[in-house]
């Protein structure tokens, strides 16, 4: 954001001088910081929402208890669905918010994950999460990714998993 308000203001000079440059610099560097600090808070309200909280809650039987669960980003397509993965003593469940273009729930039973990676996000960010089933390959962005990792290989009863 500092980069887009500093050429925005730079753009609008007609003669660029030293004072104009450094004016462009320093509003632009107080505006990005200041807008991700306030878009960063946007989203934590988003994320700490009543209406996200219930529209992401998921039904569970009677003999299944809620063992780990986080927010997450599910890939459908090009598009990473935000919602909530829960890790079941039975199952592993991911549930959308109503804020998305493609709302959707997916449950894989536990005894159907044949494999769980890592991966880099964009190649970049060490926050995704693979997993593999007899129905495909099923990829999330998660918290705590070692702790899924350990959380489901613990309760699928994987030996041993494929790490990237």
């Amino acid at each position: 954001m500092s980069v887009f308000f500093i050429l925005q203001s730079l753009w609008k000079y007609d003669q660029l001088t030293t004072k104009n440059i450094i004016t462009s610099i320093v509003s632009g560097l107080f505006g990005g910081a200041l807008s991700g600090l306030l878009f960063g808070w946007l989203i934590g309200l988003f994320a700490k929402s009543k209406v996200v909280k219930q529209g992401t809650t998921i039904d569970t039987a009677a003999d299944e208890v809620i063992v780990f669960e986080t927010p997450a980003n599910h890939f459908k397509g090009v598009e990473g669905v935000g919602g909530k993965l829960y890790l079941t003593n039975k199952r592993l469940v991911f549930k959308s918010h109503k804020f998305n273009i493609q709302n959707h729930q997916i449950s894989l039973n536990l005894s159907n994950i044949e494999m769980v990676n890592r991966y880099n996000t964009l190649g970049l960010v060490d926050n995704g999460l693979a997993v593999t089933s007899n129905n495909g390959v099923e990829k999330f962005v998660v918290d705590q990714r070692e702790e899924w990792i350990s959380q489901l290989t613990k309760k699928s009863g994987l030996q041993q998993v494929h790490l990237q």
